[in-house]
């Protein structure tokens, strides 16, 4: 379950619709998926090519009902860990401030990292994902990102253009 901090407040919420209410105004989205199907019998005897493409295959139906809601044309699966070659200058990407100009939709799988929203009120926060966390982090909403301690994260990535995002850096 997600957690959110306000920066220079006490203020944490732990409740998905809370965080779900928060995140709304500043025009984010968060729901959260049952990752509990990743590990039925019938989950883990799915025929695939690769891991990956058996996370598609177990959440196909989210990622369909995603697609159509938010006009998205693909999906893949990202999986980082401390062995990920260049781990840290791929991280070096996500964790300066940057928008886009398309969503940046991402479920986590596994692991978890920490998506900071610099809001258009100055209001920057903190909302930490975790497995069965879905944010939809719209284009144009200055963000950066990056992992916890553990170093870990997959996550099911959905795009609006089958080129994948491209970052627009602050000066």
């Amino acid at each position: 379950m997600a957690e959110l901090r306000v920066r220079g407040t006490d203020e944490v919420l732990t409740d998905a619709a809370a965080i779900d209410a928060f995140v709304k105004g500043y025009g984010l989205g968060y729901e959260r998926w049952d990752i509990s199907k990743l590990h039925t019998e019938e989950a883990r005897a799915m025929q695939a090519e690769s891991e990956q493409e058996r996370i598609l295959k177990v959440f196909a139906d989210e990622i369909a009902a995603l697609k159509e809601r938010g006009g998205y044309q693909s999906a893949d699966v990202i999986a980082l860990t401390p062995e990920t070659p260049n781990l840290d200058a791929l991280l070096a990407k996500f964790d300066k401030e940057h928008e886009h100009t398309e969503d940046e939709v991402r479920f986590v799988v596994d692991g978890r990292g920490v998506f900071t929203i610099h809001g258009e009120d100055d209001k920057v926060f903190d909302v930490e994902v975790h497995p069965g966390d879905l944010l939809v982090v719209p284009q144009g909403t200055w963000h950066w990102f990056d992992l916890c301690e553990d170093k870990t994260i997959t996550c099911i990535r959905v795009f609006e253009s089958k080129d994948g995002w491209v970052a627009h850096y602050r000066d």
